[in-house]
């Protein structure tokens, strides 16, 4: 999980629509929040990412749905709040569920910090107070098919890109030439890419690069070669925002 910004409020969303609307669903039912305009706007947010779990909400399999934070069925009037709406996975909504989040309290990344709340051990998040504790509870956030593997997988793929990093590094280092430049610097912002907040599961690669002793030393290395340019370091930069550590 990571900090999303809510940095937009769709056009179509206009104070008369959800007036209109919002007297639909308190009258009839029906779903009125379930239109392609405010899905896609959520999914913009989100960067195509369950706000919840990270998985690729644009995935058919994954299936996207609008999630009410505070239930839509005990806060009727809230159907259509800008505020109250994130992109979720099917398996995440069915989780969460009619769940009250006023009266015990979830993380939601639109307000909160998942850093502030979450730290990563052996691919599982664990919580560092109460609210992550139901937060990983309800949601089945350590669920081990359908996300601590994935989050191995990506890991692990990681670090042995570093490894081969380290490797072109060394031949750099024995023939300094303008390739083997490119080469090595083009792996090292491929293993940076991954850690970007667009990524799935990025919050998990942050974490397992930044604290990875040998891209510690990669860095390090690059760095009093000349190497390690701006480039790198604005993707380096923008990683450690996303890291869940202790």
């Amino acid at each position: 999980m990571i900090k999303i910004e809510r940095s937009f409020t769709p056009i179509k969303l206009t104070p008369n629509f959800v007036t209109l609307k919002t007297a639909e669903f308190i009258a009839t039912g029906n779903n009125v929040w379930n239109v392609s305009w405010l899905k896609e706007s959520l999914k913009e947010l989100s960067l195509k990412k369950c706000a919840y779990c990270e998985c690729d909400i644009s995935e058919e399999s994954k299936y996207m749905e609008v999630e009410h934070f505070e239930d839509k069925d005990r806060y009727q009037r809230k159907v259509l709040l800008w505020d109250n709406l994130l992109p979720s996975c099917k398996r995440c909504n069915g989780h969460k569920s009619t769940h009250d989040v006023i009266a015990e309290p979830i993380v939601n990344p639109f307000r909160h910090n998942p850093k502030d709340y979450f730290y990563l051990k052996v691919y599982r998040l664990k919580p560092k107070n109460t609210m992550a504790r139901i937060s990983i509870d309800l949601l089945d956030l350590n669920d081990t098919e359908r996300l601590v593997v994935p989050r191995f997988k990506i890991g692990n793929s990681l670090l042995k890109t570093v490894e081969i990093a380290l490797e072109k590094l060394q031949t750099y280092e024995d023939k300094p030439t303008p390739i083997n430049t490119t080469k090595l610097v083009s792996t090292v912002e491929g293993i940076l890419l991954e850690c970007q907040k667009n990524k799935i599961y990025s919050a998990t690669c942050a974490t397992v690069l930044h604290t990875d002793e040998d891209y510690i030393q990669l860095k390090k290395r690059m760095t009093e070669l000349t190497l390690w340019n701006r480039d790198l370091d604005k993707l380096h930069t923008n990683s450690l925002e996303l890291i869940l550590d202790n």
